[in-house]
């Protein structure tokens, strides 16, 4: 199924203040026929980052050139892409910090000179050219924005943080998607969806897309049965979640992240920056020198299951 995405701000659900600032950055752009700042989105994957760029890209009427940070490793990496822009092009970095650090000096001529600098022939023979390339705005997104370096980071003009979003605006978006899956929803239902989406929107595009599937073989099936189904328990809290809260609950002192992984079988990079920030947001658990605990509040979750 096609993962469908906002193509203009103005269906691009939630964030207002930050809509409304980058909507003035472009107005101001297009009226000064000058090239959008540089763009640097950093935050929680899934909350938006990819489609304010393609809709950046659609608003100002230009295109857009999508490549992943892992990509770039070597200079001819760069020096390839670069010479591939054209006028007023947005290129977007996706994970851009996952760029080889080595290389990343090279981009800031790119920036801001819109020029770079190209080793022709060998050894005595050689020489450094300056090649000048096309005005483009870069837009870079990061879910490590401690891993960007800070020199980098001074050369992007405009920089947005995306956290979770807020339950009205979560309920925004599983209106624009149910419209577009053709998945109709009671108030109740959408309301149920939201609170289970973890304030992301990628998340919030999964289930409308599982209901679709689910609804189409059983037009009966209630949301509450499809969200079991999948694995949703509560609140946006999954089966693995479960298990990992049921671990601490299981223990009278902290716990190793080491004991917790043999535990429910997954790796300790998985466990804390895919499971524990959510846990962590919603004060489920305490995270100590010592290991991780159950809250009180994570306690009466339990309960409540």
């Amino acid at each position: 199924m096609e993962l469908l995405r906002p193509n203009k701000l103005s269906e691009f659900k939630g964030k207002k203040e930050i809509k409304e600032n980058i909507s003035v950055y472009i107005k101001s752009a297009l009226s000064n026929s000058s090239t959008l700042d540089h763009c640097l989105f950093h935050g929680l994957a899934g909350t938006g980052k990819t489609t304010l760029a393609i809709v950046i890209a659609n608003e100002l009427n230009q295109k857009i050139k999508i490549v992943q940070g892992a990509n770039i490793q070597k200079p001819t990496d760069i020096i390839n892409l670069a010479l591939t822009l054209q006028e007023n092009d947005v290129l977007f970095i996706d994970e851009i910090h996952t760029i080889n650090p080595q290389i990343v000096e090279l981009l800031y001529s790119i920036m801001e000179d819109f020029a770079i600098d190209i080793c022709l022939g060998k050894d005595f023979n050689s020489k450094i050219t300056r090649v000048k390339i096309p005005k483009f705005t870069l837009i870079g997104a990061t879910t490590n924005l401690g891993k960007i370096p800070e020199s980098f980071e001074e050369r992007f003009g405009i920089i947005v943080y995306f956290g979770e979003y807020e339950q009205e605006e979560m309920k925004e978006i599983i209106d624009f998607y149910s419209d577009k899956y053709k998945v109709i929803l009671k108030e109740e239902e959408i309301n149920l969806i939201a609170r289970n989406c973890k304030g992301i929107p990628r998340i919030a595009n999964k289930i409308i897309r599982r209901i679709k599937d689910f609804k189409t073989i059983n037009s009966s099936i209630s949301i509450k049965n499809i969200l079991k189904r999948i694995g949703i328990v509560k609140n946006g809290i999954n089966t693995i979640d479960l298990k990992y809260l049921n671990i601490l609950n299981d223990f009278d002192s902290p716990v190793g992240i080491k004991t917790i992984s043999h535990a429910i079988l997954l790796d300790e990079t998985t466990i804390e920056n895919k499971i524990e920030p959510y846990l962590i947001y919603c004060k489920y658990i305490n995270k100590t020198i010592k290991g991780r605990t159950l809250t009180e509040k994570g306690k009466k979750f339990l309960c409540s299951i």
